[in-house]
């Protein structure tokens, strides 16, 4: 983007405006005093020839053969309008006045110059000092009076000065000249003080800016002025100082960073590496445990079977193989819990997504779910609504969703309570898709943890004194199968209140797209 002028330009243009309006305001006095002077000096002379003339009583018009522009003008002329001059009315007006005033002045600009006009009353005692009685009548009217010293006629005195036009003139190109000489010195005094105090450190410190936005830190300024520059020149100089270190401890800290990062990369490959071990080692532990364990449970089952037959039994013996069972199917539940996470962490957890009816879904649950409840003596109630469409999920996954959160409900609800499973249809992302909720009377789940709940290994009571089984990862497994079917999973509680675990399945299957962790930072590359 271009620049304007530059800052002594500018300096200079606004310093010689204003010094030229400045100048110009000073100059009106004398132009305006200069004019006053001449028609004062002008009216001088008019009332002095008029006092010789009326003191020495001159002849009208000439003395000792000298012209003289003088003419005297009675009243009764000036009364009958037979003069016709708008000067002498003026001044006859004047001389009738209350005022008293004797004199009337006033220019008129002419193609020849400006005329002075100076008029003069002459009332009765000057009027008979006249001795010249060739040229005034001096006998008596019968409409005078005795009394005062009435008007009796208008001394005029008209006369033009050439010299006084030409002093004029010249005196206002005098002072034309003098303020535009007196602007030239202002501005070049001006423009020398602010190069040499303020122009030239600027521009000293304009060029040290501008090798440093070139990538030269080494440069220094140095102003020497002993003014506010210098004091801007040592703090500059002082930034890029301060700049200096700070490049130093960012490189240090950088080539620290880059060993981090390193570390961190070796770090992350062993975890990587312990983590594939670790998830193996689940595997494998978890499908060999699951073979003794069955025979576990089909050895106590057959024990209990043989048991209840035998009248004989002890009840002890039928106790305690029902207490092996019971453990047994617990620990198979865990290491099936352990399985599923393993495989989804290994990322062998795959979907296999067919049309299915939520209807059928809930109803094999239910069929699955009942011998669990009455043991407990609890209700199961499903609601489902009427016209519900086909949805494209794998119905295995999402029935394990809804088993984890019924096996939740029947570990917290109270004996004798009852336990909903209700379906709806809903919209999801602006996408039609079916919610499927289970409602327990349990205690609920405190407002702090509900934010947490399907973490891995986060339960409400994670005490050593916990009153309920399990290993935590129910919800977790939950949340994780709902992300393979594109699914959301949810929680609405109360304290005290009970807990509403619901699952919303969008009616058609879309694969949701992870976006990469470094996915914002990575840099574009211009094809």
């Amino acid at each position: 983007m271009p620049l304007g002028p530059s800052l002594a330009n500018k300096c200079q243009i606004l310093f010689g405006a204003a010094a030229l309006l400045i100048l110009a305001g000073a100059m009106i006095v004398p132009w305006v005093r200069l004019e006053w002077v001449v028609e004062d000096s002008q009216r001088e002379m008019s009332r002095q020839l008029a006092e010789t003339w009326v003191g020495n009583g001159f002849a009208l018009n000439r003395t000792e053969g000298i012209p003289i522009p003088i003419r005297v003008v009675p009243i009764e002329q000036i009364e009958d309008g037979s003069i016709g001059d708008i000067f002498v009315d003026q001044a006859y007006r004047q001389f009738l006045g209350e005022s008293g005033e004797d004199e009337y002045f006033a220019t008129l600009q002419t193609e020849g110059g400006i005329v002075y006009r100076y008029a003069r009353a002459l009332r009765e005692a000057q009027w008979r000092a006249i001795q010249d009685r060739r040229f005034v009548d001096f006998s008596p009217r019968s409409s005078e009076t005795a009394l005062g010293d009435p008007l009796r006629a208008v001394l005029v005195i008209e006369r033009t000065s050439p010299f006084a036009s030409r002093q004029i003139l010249s005196n206002r190109w005098y002072i034309i000249a003098g303020g535009l000489i007196a602007v030239v010195l202002a501005v070049i005094v001006f423009s020398l003080i602010l190069t040499k105090l303020i122009f030239s450190p600027v521009r000293r410190l304009r060029e040290s800016a501008e090798k440093v936005r070139r990538g030269d830190l080494t440069v220094r300024s140095s102003l020497r002025t002993g003014d506010e520059l210098e004091e801007l020149s040592r703090a500059f100089d002082q930034m890029l100082d301060e700049v200096i270190q700070v490049q130093q401890s960012l490189r240090a800290m950088n080539e620290s960073l880059d060993l981090k990062v390193v570390e961190l990369s070796e770090a992350n490959v062993g975890l990587f590496e312990s983590n594939r071990l670790k998830s193996e080692f689940l595997a494998n532990v978890s499908h060999e445990l699951r073979t003794p364990l069955n025979s576990i449970i089909g050895f106590a089952e057959l024990l209990s079977e043989i048991a209840r037959v035998d009248p004989k039994a002890d009840p002890k013996r039928v106790r305690y193989i029902s207490n092996i069972l019971t453990s047994a199917r617990m620990l198979l539940d865990m290491i099936n819990e352990l399985l599923d996470m393993a495989k989804i962490e290994a990322g062998r957890m795959s979907a296999s997504v067919v049309s299915s009816s939520i209807a059928d879904i809930i109803e094999g649950l239910e069929t699955i779910m009942r011998p669990q409840a009455m043991a407990k003596q609890l209700k199961l109630v499903a609601t489902v609504a009427a016209d519900l469409p086909v949805v494209e999920t794998d119905p295995g996954k999402l029935q394990q969703i809804l088993y984890n959160f019924l096996s939740n409900a029947f570990k917290f609800s109270p004996t004798g309570s009852e336990i909903r499973i209700i379906a709806a249809a809903i919209s999801m992302d602006s996408r039609a898709a079916i919610r499927i909720s289970v409602v327990d009377q349990g205690p609920g789940v405190p407002f702090d943890l509900q934010d947490t709940i399907f973490e891995k290994f986060r339960q409400v009571d994670a005490s050593h004194t916990k009153s309920h089984g399990g290993t935590g990862l129910g919800l977790a497994i939950c949340r994780e199968l709902a992300t393979i079917l594109g699914c959301t999973v949810g929680i609405l509680s109360e304290p005290g209140r009970g807990a509403t675990f619901f699952v919303e399945v969008p009616i058609y299957f879309r694969v949701r797209e992870r976006k990469p962790l470094l996915g914002e930072l990575a840099p574009q590359v211009a094809p």
